[in-house]
């Protein structure tokens, strides 16, 4: 690899690595759906936030604020995942279960979920569970690209690689597959909140119950995934500068040692 212009390889070094923080926040905070939660009863708007494990549900039916955690919970069997603030995890798979099959389950913040099967609710306010684990799935497959990229930056930046694929064909590989997952990623989760019907459930019972009327949003944790992806971008459009750069630099000066026969040493 050239010595000259490795500022390049630098910045797509740190570049990569703000990519991984990003992706990191995206996949660990709680805030990919953001709502407002609106009722009669209410000083103010209660708030819901939730990510992809957790969240919180901040109710103001009373004087006092009551901060409530909430806890992803998803069923394989049923193809569905809520968001429940049952305090305890079997009361949290029941109401679930009951959000699956179109019955009301009682919502409020205890350790017992009775259920309702009167008026089913149709469709299922639920979120796939197929959707959920491709998001989670892509996600680490992108994070794991991410710090790939970011390893052969480093590795290009400070030292002659041995093998091609680990020179800056790699690297800039690495880039385009983790922008592309990101970019799957935000497609799966986008178009999914749009047409499947989540924003007006948000798969919790006491949106889905009608209790409050949602406000919803998608949180920063969803769109700093943007971010993530567009400094992948920036290091191929990096790598490929310096490519290009480089191939427009005069060559080096060479040096010839003509072939003398009386033997003079000749110093350059």
């Amino acid at each position: 690899m050239a010595v000259t212009r490795r500022v390049y390889i630098f910045g797509a070094f740190l570049l990569s690595v703000l990519s991984v923080l990003l992706t990191v926040v995206a996949i660990s905070s709680d805030s990919w759906v953001v709502s407002t939660a609106t009722a009669e009863i209410q000083s103010r708007d209660s708030m819901i936030r939730y990510g992809l494990f957790t969240g919180e549900l901040t109710l103001n039916t009373l004087v006092t604020p009551m901060s409530n955690a909430l806890f992803m919970t998803c069923l394989s069997d049923f193809n569905a995942c809520a968001l429940s603030c049952k305090t305890e995890e079997n009361a949290r798979i029941i109401e679930v279960e009951a959000l699956a099959q179109g019955f009301r389950p009682t919502p409020a913040c205890t350790a017992v979920t009775e259920v309702d099967q009167n008026d089913p609710l149709y469709p299922p306010p639920v979120l796939s569970y197929a959707v959920y684990i491709a998001v989670i799935v892509v996600l680490f497959v992108q994070l794991a690209f991410g710090l790939v990229a970011a390893s052969l930056a480093i590795l290009n930046a400070t030292k002659n690689p041995t093998e091609p694929i680990f020179g800056l064909p790699g690297c800039l590989w690495a880039n385009v597959l983790t922008a592309l997952l990101g970019s799957i990623v935000l497609l799966i989760f986008g178009i999914y909140w749009l047409v499947s019907g989540l924003k007006d459930h948000l798969a919790i019972s006491y949106i889905a119950l009608g209790l409050f009327v949602p406000g919803p949003s998608l949180g920063y944790s969803y769109w700093i995934l943007i971010t993530s992806v567009l400094c992948n971008l920036i290091n191929v459009c990096l790598i490929r500068l310096r490519s290009y750069l480089l191939e427009r630099d005069p060559p080096p000066p060479t040096i010839k040692v003509d072939n003398h026969s009386d033997g003079t040493i000749f110093l350059y």
